[in-house]
């Protein structure tokens, strides 16, 4: 045994060396799949919290769900709901990046604010994929919809 040991040691190194190399090589491959899938599913558990999150907030302030912001004179009713509606924006920008899946329900949530969104002009401040839900619910807004042009 040891003397075919001592025959095949050149073989048996460059056999260890290539071993070596294939598996630096499949490290290279699979450590970034591996550390991007669980980015995903972090990105997407954040997404779920920031969701319930938006959920707790509806529940425990239900009148800023469905309040009409024309309608809106004091300006700490109108701050608030101001921030209710930036929190569902955000909401809706953490959700469609984690899923596309999540366009349709979002679009139904800011339908509800279609005051609001018809009246904003500057949508600068935001990510694309929100922006394109804003012009989705804009595309439908009527000049009844903007808040001092009924």
């Amino acid at each position: 045994m040891w003397d075919w040991l001592g025959r095949n040691s050149d073989r048996l190194q460059a056999l260890g060396g290539l071993v070596t190399a294939l598996a630096a090589l499949a490290a290279l491959i699979i450590v970034p799949m591996q550390i991007a899938s669980a980015d995903l599913i972090q990105r997407d558990q954040t997404a779920r919290e920031i969701y319930r999150e938006f959920l707790n907030l509806t529940v425990q302030r239900p009148e800023l769900a469905k309040a009409d912001y024309c309608a809106l004179k004091d300006p700490r009713e109108r701050t608030a709901y101001e921030a209710y509606v930036d929190y569902l924006l955000y909401t809706a920008e953490q959700l469609t990046e984690s899923s596309p899946d999540w366009r349709g329900p979002m679009t139904g949530y800011l339908a509800d604010h279609r005051g609001f969104i018809c009246s904003k002009a500057d949508w600068g401040d935001y990510s694309e994929g929100v922006v394109d839900l804003v012009k989705g619910v804009r595309a439908g807004c009527t000049p009844a919809d903007i808040c001092g042009q009924d």
